[in-house]
């Protein structure tokens, strides 16, 4: 429960900062319009006992308050639901903003390779418009509370015994409460098959994958079963909302029979001449409108409760978050020594077996260090690892004798450059797409296109040309696309104000043959004049030996241990598994 205030304060202070004034006017609005309701049953019965007394200016009074609380009912009602539309919305866009900068922030990568954790963050943002409208929730529950406290203390007015009518707001609340837990484990179980449904469909769309959908003919295999996956969540949420609805039906039937007790009640009350004819009018204006309260409370609560269910998700991001966001010592200006891994083992959340064993490696500064094996091998792994992407299940790595678990992440992000086999496809503008590589510098024209002379990417129509052929714009090849990401790794390195410490190349040129490849190596790795002064590490990928054997230093990998490592020289004269396999791929290629 300290969580859920805390939230709600949270998401107060977020409303307050998407609009003070529309804030405070949204609040008054709601609470005018609530407080308006006793003076519409009150202004009721004054005007049928004065009717029936024949007091005319008592009618007249009756008609013209009863006129004034409808009107500031009316009025407030228009103007609220305006003012809620608008803050909510912006509150939502600040919310779903705050969740990606945490999801983003944070350095490594298990939150999003790990399903549990992805489930968690998912949550949040198909929970943001619940999370927005909390606030108003709460505060239509108190206010409704409040006068269903007026309207009870009116109803006593008339006979103690209805308060009882109260009472029977307890079974709503109950079977409310009820429906909210059914939905929210439903809503839970659901969530990784609508995470499947939703990339299933974009596979089917998306220019990349859907190439080879078509190829094979599996689009409407593929439709058919993001539709399954969706009618399977959407029916086990209708099922939970029925059960729900069949609970709360149980208690508005019980709700009715008390209703139609108090009016036999208060029959009773007039024939014994106890009350008069206007507090039937009272009665039953009450009653209805005790009906409507109840109800807003129960639907306020449940709006509140629909945001309650992603408290837990909620605080899990953030401190995971504050977690991983470490200050640390700061990262070195330039490597002396280089990397050292010391009995570093990993093993991925959730699995069963370690990728990585005992790896004991070091890379000397200003060296060139390859990274060959079998597919599997825990190449990209090692990769991960250097990189910050991931902590070792075991063991540790050390950057010039300091571990790299106590240097500030932010500080040794901005250390790192490379490019990955995945690279992205940034479809933005080409100066954008290369100019992030180093934001600082993203507008700095001459930069960015230094960048691109240095790698040998297309300029296409210019820096300002549009990439995409979904927004209007060019689509490049796989060759241009692999250059425009090796442009955005060089931009550190073109801007020189946070010259790489270490560089990663993990097969971004899988495509290319050999030759190319190992032309385009060269040419990157010539590039690097800063980095190497700096006594920048730089790890190179790659299944083809024309690439691997220009690298100062070569680590074979097996079943994730080092089987090897060595020179080129050194590792074929020891004749052993790297020499085999340089011969078989030599013939191959003659």
């Amino acid at each position: 429960m300290t969580d859920w205030f805390r939230l709600l304060r949270d998401m107060v202070r977020l409303t307050v900062r998407a609009g003070r004034r529309p804030a405070l006017m949204l609040a008054l609005c709601t609470v005018a319009q609530a407080g308006v309701i006793a003076g519409i049953g009150l202004s009721q019965r004054k005007l049928v006992d004065d009717s029936a007394a024949g007091r005319g200016a008592g009618v007249v009074v009756a008609v013209l308050l009863g006129a004034a609380a409808y009107a500031v009912s009316a009025t407030a009602g228009r103007v609220r639901g305006n003012l809620q539309v608008y803050l909510v919305g912006r509150v939502r866009g600040m919310q779903n903003e705050r969740t990606q900068r945490l999801v983003s922030s944070i350095p490594t990568l298990a939150h999003l390779e790990h399903s549990p954790f992805i489930n968690r963050w998912d949550r949040l943002f198909e929970s943001s418009q619940a999370l927005a409208a909390m606030p108003w929730s709460a505060l239509n529950a108190v206010v409704a509370a409040a006068g269903l406290a007026v309207t009870v203390g009116l109803l006593v007015s008339v006979s103690p015994y209805l308060c009882l009518l109260a009472l029977l707001g307890v079974p709503l609340y109950a079977s409310a409460r009820r429906a909210d837990r059914l939905l929210r484990e439903a809503r839970d179980a659901a969530t990784e098959a609508l995470r499947l449904h939703h990339r299933l469909h974009d596979m089917c769309v998306e220019p990349e994958s859907a190439k080879e959908v078509l190829l094979t003919g599996g689009a409407q295999r593929w439709s058919r079963r993001a539709t399954d996956l969706w009618e399977a969540a959407a029916g086990g949420e209708a099922a939970a909302r029925l059960r729900g609805a069949a609970w709360q039906a149980g208690a508005w039937v019980l709700y009715a029979a008390g209703f139609a007790a108090a009016l036999v009640l208060v029959a009773q009350e007039i024939r014994s001449g106890r009350t008069g004819v206007g507090a039937v009018v009272l009665v039953v204006s009450l009653a209805t409108q005790l009906q409507g309260q109840l109800r807003m409370v129960l639907e306020s609560l449940t709006e509140t409760a629909e945001a309650g269910q992603v408290v837990s998700h909620y605080w899990w991001l953030k401190r995971y978050a504050a977690a991983a966001e470490r200050p640390g010592a700061p990262v070195p200006v330039v490597l002396r020594d280089g990397i050292t891994l010391s009995g570093v083992g990993f093993r991925y959340p959730g699995a069963e077996t370690d990728v990585l064993h005992d790896v004991d490696l070091h890379l000397p500064a200003g060296g060139t260090v390859a990274i060959i094996g079998a597919n599997g091998a825990g190449k990209s792994t090692l990769i991960k690892l250097l990189t910050g992407m991931h902590e070792p299940s075991t063991g540790r790595i050390t950057v010039d004798g300091m571990p790299l678990a106590g240097l500030s992440g932010i500080g040794w992000r901005a250390r790192l450059s490379g490019v990955f086999q995945d690279f992205a496809r940034l479809r933005l503008r080409v100066g954008e797409t290369v100019g992030v590589g180093n934001v600082r510098f993203v507008r700095d024209r001459a930069a960015v296109a230094a960048a691109i002379d240095r790698a040998g990417a297309p300029l296409l129509r210019g820096l300002d040309t549009r990439l995409g052929a979904a927004f209007g714009g060019v689509e490049p090849s796989l060759g241009q696309w692999q250059r425009l990401a090796l442009a955005r790794s060089l931009m550190r390195e073109v801007c020189g104000d946070r010259v790489p410490l270490c560089v990663v190349l993990d097969e971004p040129t899988a495509s290319l043959d050999p030759l190319a490849e190992h032309e385009l190596f060269r040419h990157f790795v010539g590039q690097l004049s800063r980095a190497r002064r700096a006594g920048a590490v730089t790890v190179v990928v790659s299944h083809r030996f024309t690439t691997v054997r220009m690298a100062d230093r070569i680590v074979v990998l097996d079943g994730g241990r080092v089987v090897e490592q060595g020179s080129h020289a050194e590792l074929m004269a020891a004749g052993g598994g790297y020499a085999e396999l340089y011969r078989l791929q030599e013939r191959a290629y003659r």
